[in-house]
């Protein structure tokens, strides 16, 4: 079994926010740092205007820091931001002379990892490649080889070990064009498999949405497969495919479950991943699932329509799935309004992917929009229940 890390979350906050909602600040970070398999050591909050340009937390609270790392016996520090290359180094400096090994990420970093440890599929892995590569990249154009070796993290730590930079660069964007090219023949295969559907009017179905937000548990449902549904963020990372029998229409159509989307996540990562979205981008219905019981449900929803928006998805409709209904501990009658009154055009749905509460009525609006599907860009004529 894998030797869990000891880690230091460090954040800013503004000096007006109270300790109680700095503190929620840092709750995703949190899980996020349990999906790697990290125990959490302790939160370092500074109250600051606006994050300092050379160690993030400022000089004083950095040296702090030196005496935790030792004390904790700490080998990773998490900043929760992303952040400029030359912070994580100045960081890493003031805290080599207390570990030598250690690691400083930012945000993007921990994710990075996170999504090698769930990697299976070489498709997946190459994506992973090629956005790591991709955000290191900066680190070792501008801060040199030692720096750049040590922070190289649980991808790829050997280095490449070049003693000129630009020979480094020449290097790197080399290993970068060849990875996208591997990845490129797969997302080709990938749209050949969508044309063959489409030619035999298959429709789809994909499953979006904020990480852990209960995608798994419905895909689980609807296709009735046993993937594995943890507690955790990212545990799907390559997509799945399987079938769902509609019996009104008579029809098969494929149901996707994807990747999790999470806030802060640069374009270039959500480029890299674009060949694992192709499902999402091309399918024809989206089943966009939201944690009905989470507090931040209406910011969460943002976040992944800004997503969806930024990949291009065309899918002809979305539908919001409002999961986790038995787990919702307030007014229902009044979160029913005000979500059916806000998201009326989404034709809201509200399930419970435990206890199987409105699977049937899902269905039955995903039949009334494929037949509409159908109709109109797929179907080619002929008895529709043939």
């Amino acid at each position: 079994m894998k030797k869990a890390h000891r880690i230091i979350l460090i954040d800013v906050v503004d000096p007006h926010l109270h300790k109680e909602d700095a503190i929620k600040n840092l709750e995703e970070l949190k899980l996020l740092v349990e999906t790697y398999k990290g125990i959490d050591v302790i939160d370092i909050i500074q109250h600051r205007t606006h994050p300092d340009k050379a160690t993030f937390i400022g000089s004083g609270k950095a040296l702090e820091l030196t005496d935790i790392v030792a004390d904790k016996k700490i080998n990773i520090v998490v900043v929760n931001a992303i952040v400029n290359p030359s912070v994580l180094f100045n960081l890493t400096q003031i805290l080599w002379t207390k570990n030598p090994d250690i690691q400083v990420w930012d945000r993007v970093d921990l994710i990075l990892n996170i999504f090698d440890l769930h990697a299976h599929t070489t498709e997946a892995k190459l994506q992973i490649e090629i956005a790591q590569m991709q955000h290191m990249g900066p680190r070792m154009y501008g801060l040199g080889v030692t720096y750049f070796s040590r922070q190289a993290g649980g991808i790829g730590t050997k280095g490449i070990g070049e003693t000129n930079i630009e020979l480094m660069k020449r290097h790197w964007r080399d290993q970068i064009r060849k990875k996208r090219e591997e990845l490129e023949k797969i997302s080709r295969q990938h749209l050949i498999q969508l044309e063959r559907r489409k030619n035999n009017n298959l429709t789809s179905i994909s499953i979006v949405g904020y990480t852990n937000a209960g995608k798994t548990s419905l895909f689980n449902l609807l296709t009735k497969k046993k993937k594995i549904v943890e507690n955790a963020l990212f545990v799907t990372l390559d997509s799945v495919s399987g079938r769902l029998y509609l019996p009104t229409i008579k029809k098969e159509t494929i149901v996707s479950d994807t990747i999790g989307f999470i806030r802060d996540l640069p374009s270039s990562l959500i480029n890299s991943f674009k060949s694992t979205l192709m499902e999402s981008i091309h399918a024809d219905i989206l089943l966009h699932v939201i944690d009905i019981s989470d507090p931040k449900m209406n910011e969460k929803i943002e976040i992944v329509e800004k997503i969806l928006y930024e990949i291009r998805v065309q899918s002809k409709r979305i539908i919001y799935v409002f999961n986790k209904i038995d787990a919702y501990e307030g007014d229902g009658k009044k979160i029913l309004k005000e979500i059916n009154n806000k998201y009326s055009y989404f034709s809201p749905q509200f399930i419970s992917a435990t206890t199987n509460y409105g699977i049937k009525k899902l269905i039955n609006e995903i039949e009334k929009d494929l037949k509409n599907v159908v109709g109109t860009k797929w179907w080619t004529g002929g008895d529709l229940n043939p």
